[in-house]
């Protein structure tokens, strides 16, 4: 997927989100596969209700990463507030034996949350993190080096 400035009727531009989100107490709740998919699902629901695009997500056991785009009409804060909001309440009120030993109360996630905004030149660089170094959490991966590997194998 190429990502380029989008034009729409009385903007060009590009607003993008790399968000960390974090269960409360850092528990290890999306150790468990079906608590990452009902979690995507319900963000990925929100995210269509919002308009905007998620681009990429991704899980380690007690954190979550999400790559938003085309979010013009949202600040970082109010877009996570929604996507938190929502997702908290619809896994407490239908999915909360997935998680009651681990989380307690209302609680769903930490009050604070990482996140920055991205331009088009590293896209590909959040893209990139996202979806390979969850895999192996504990893994350093770094994107300028694989990149350049990989542009040294294509010149061979």
């Amino acid at each position: 997927m190429k990502y380029e400035v989008v034009k729409e009727h009385h903007a060009v531009g590009e607003s993008n989100f790399h968000y960390q989100l974090t269960p409360a107490y850092r528990q290890p709740i999306f150790a468990d596969e079906r608590v990452r998919k009902l979690t995507e699902a319900y963000l990925r629901a929100k995210a269509e209700e919002l308009c905007v695009a998620i681009i990429s997500v991704n899980f380690g056991p007690d954190h979550m990463h999400v790559f938003v785009g085309q979010c013009k009409n949202f600040s970082a804060a109010t877009l996570v507030q929604r996507f938190k909001g929502y997702i908290a309440r619809v896994m407490r009120k239908n999915h909360r034996a997935l998680f009651s030993n681990l989380l307690w109360g209302k609680k769903f996630w930490t009050s604070g949350y990482f996140y920055r905004s991205v331009g088009q030149a590293t896209n590909e660089a959040i893209r990139y993190y996202i979806e390979h170094s969850q895999a192996k959490h504990w893994e350093v991966v770094d994107y300028e080096v694989v990149a350049a590997r990989a542009e040294k194998q294509s010149t061979l």
